[in-house]
């Protein structure tokens, strides 16, 4: 099997290395995630108010923005396999600390540290997947592996609030960090990355290697390239607009119980895991890898479901079962933009550029993540309910996915340009 990398030599089974691969980023989200769902019992320990609680989430994708690109950079040194096992542990170790702080400020450093350990996960994650899979297979490869982050973050936020409750939310945390620390192990004792045996299709600059900033202004100064970017900001915005309110819009706007809106954003999630592999298997065997039709595709159906959500379950009764239905959609189309998003920008570079331009993908989600959730809720209190967010929202991805449509259409030749 070969590529534009040179000749793939395989030293283990497909689905065992994307099982391992896949493995960091389930341990990783089920502590994240897990931490979070554990806040009520940290809140009452500490005593902090609502607010304080909030800057838990600022800190933690403050440090993952703030060092997104550098974190590429370190990756392509390091490699795939050092970058997931550095990666898991630093997270269990950090997760350690948090149940140790006697302080919530404390706890809060510890996050900034938490967001940075996560950075080396995901840009590590990607190159595994593009260094194993041929391009008949990577996004949905893509799919499976960001699927299992859902599949984590899941766990995590279901079993830790079990166990805070029986043992207390330390000793819940250092059993979710055990997890971390043996998975780290276990990448570091039995991950083995695939051989490329790099030909002479790979390129090189005859002035050698670009320094990290040459890197990013080269890409940065790419309109196609930019115009993908886009989609990455459609990602951020919806996901951190429905994860962050959902709850919200359930028990205010639609009057169902607090138990019944955590199952629905447990359904949102469980959504996306189904959903990343489907779209990834979708772009390849029915759009054939076209990665700009699979993400102007999803654009689409996104904006509809949220438009949908403003003008019509937000005035119209509907069943229980319609609106966790309903929900189950929203996460399935989501959650399934960013595995052919990442795809799609890792494609666009030699395999010795794929973390640095992973982390310069990052910064456009991440920094719509921090920005859309405030945004969104402050529509609804002008408003007095989120029927006109979700129609904002909606307009907005609209806009957004017809622009990166027309603009990676007319840019579409100086895709090729991004390795000279």
């Amino acid at each position: 099997m070969s590529d534009v990398q040179g000749k793939k030599v395989w030293h283990q089974k497909d689905w065992v290395v994307l099982l391992i691969i896949s493995s960091a980023y389930i341990a990783v989200f089920a502590n994240i995630q897990g931490f979070k769902a554990l806040l009520p019992l940290v809140q009452e320990e500490f005593q902090i108010s609502r607010t304080q609680v909030g800057f838990y989430s600022s800190f933690y994708f403050l440090s993952a923005v703030l060092i997104a690109v550098f974190s590429g950079r370190i990756v392509d040194r390091l490699g795939t396999k050092k970058g997931l096992y550095l990666g898991a542990g630093v997270v269990g170790l950090m997760i350690i600390l948090h149940a140790l702080s006697p302080t919530f400020w404390l706890i809060l450093i510890f996050a900034f540290f938490t967001g940075v350990a996560f950075s080396i996960i995901t840009p590590s994650v990607n190159k595994g997947v593009l260094e194993l899979a041929e391009p008949a297979k990577r996004s949905f490869f893509m799919g499976i592996v960001h699927g299992g982050g859902g599949f984590g973050g899941f766990l995590g936020a279901v079993l830790l609030p079990v166990l805070g409750g029986l043992v207390g939310w330390r000793s819940a945390l250092l059993c979710g960090s055990v997890f971390a620390i043996a998975v780290a192990l276990c990448i570091f004792k039995f991950y083995r990355p695939a051989d490329v045996q790099v030909e002479a299709v790979e390129k090189k600059a005859e002035k050698g290697p670009r320094s990290l900033k040459e890197d990013i202004l080269h890409f940065l100064g790419n309109r196609y390239l930019l115009s993908v970017f886009s989609m990455g900001i459609v990602f951020g915005l919806s996901i951190s607009s429905v994860s962050g309110h959902f709850p919200l819009y359930l028990t205010q706007d639609l009057g169902f119980s607090p138990t019944f809106a955590g199952l629905g954003l447990g359904i949102f999630h469980i959504g996306g895991i189904f959903g990343q592999p489907f779209w990834g298997l979708v772009n390849e065997k029915v759009l054939h890898g076209d990665r700009r039709k699979g993400m102007f595709s999803l654009g689409l159906l996104i904006a509809t479901l949220t438009l949908f959500f403003g003008a019509v379950v937000s005035r119209v009764s509907f069943s229980h079962f319609a609106v966790l239905f309903f929900a189950f959609l929203l996460g399935f189309c989501i959650l399934g933009v960013i595995a052919i998003y990442f795809t799609a920008v890792s494609e666009l570079v030699s395999r010795e550029h794929i973390g640095v331009i992973t982390g310069v993908a990052l910064i456009f989600p991440r920094a719509s993540t921090v920005l859309a959730p405030p945004l969104f809720g402050l529509i609804a209190d002008v408003r007095g309910a989120y029927s006109v967010s979700w129609i904002v929202l909606g307009a907005v991805v609209l806009l957004i996915t017809l622009a990166f449509f027309y603009f990676s259409g007319k840019y579409a030749s100086k895709k090729s340009a991004l390795d000279g």
